[in-house]
């Protein structure tokens, strides 16, 4: 059975499989969310320090009820430099649980030498960039990830009639605000940006 975060409803996640797509320099796939914090521990242990942490987050504490919800919206990206894989690893044991729950925010871990990346974007669907994306295909396999040349996700399932739903998440009087203010005072922040959140 298919699993998603608790911040997370997907419309029919039955018809939602263990499975990869590829295109290009982009691995696009479906993993259940109980898997999800070993997968990219597992990821961030074969990355090329230094390393680098991104957050979205909506621009206010206004959130869209579903993926239809008229807009426009705002986000703001960040940037937090990191460094070693320890300290990576301590800022996603320490925030992860809000991270991987929170179903308005999206994020991902990058290398600044290689620029391999994960991502985990809305409704956790998960990505991974790479100039050499054949080097994850045993990472997927450990998973039980397979291959398939018609993939679906939540983004195509969710529909005007089915919406999905994304809601902010607060664990232990903390959520995603908390979380951004938090890294501001223990990693460098190299950038900030707002942007359309149009997806």
């Amino acid at each position: 059975m298919f699993n998603t975060a608790s911040g997370v409803i997907i419309p029919f996640p039955e018809q939602i499989e263990e499975k990869y797509s590829i295109s290009e320099n982009q691995i696009m796939f479906n993993i259940s969310f109980e898997k999800l914090k070993a997968f990219i521990d597992d990821f961030v242990s074969n990355l090329s320090e230094p390393l680098f942490l991104i957050i979205q987050k909506p621009l206010k504490e206004k959130y869209k009820p579903n993926s239809f919800a008229k807009g426009p919206f705002k986000a703001e990206l960040y940037y937090f430099d990191l460094g070693t894989k320890a300290q990576t690893t301590e800022v996603l044991d320490q925030y992860g649980e809000i991270l991987l729950n929170d179903g308005m925010s999206e994020f991902g871990v990058s290398s600044h030498k290689t620029g391999d990346e994960i991502f985990i974007a809305k409704y956790k669907i998960a990505l991974i960039f790479s100039k050499n994306i054949k080097q994850y295909f045993s990472l997927l396999d450990k998973y039980g990830i397979t291959e398939t040349n018609d993939l679906i996700t939540a983004w195509d399932i969710i529909s005007s009639e089915y919406p999905g739903e994304r809601s902010r998440v607060v664990i232990d009087n903390k959520d995603i605000f908390y979380v951004v203010e938090a890294l501001k005072d223990i990693s460098p922040m190299y950038d900030s940006k707002i942007i359309d959140d149009t997806k």
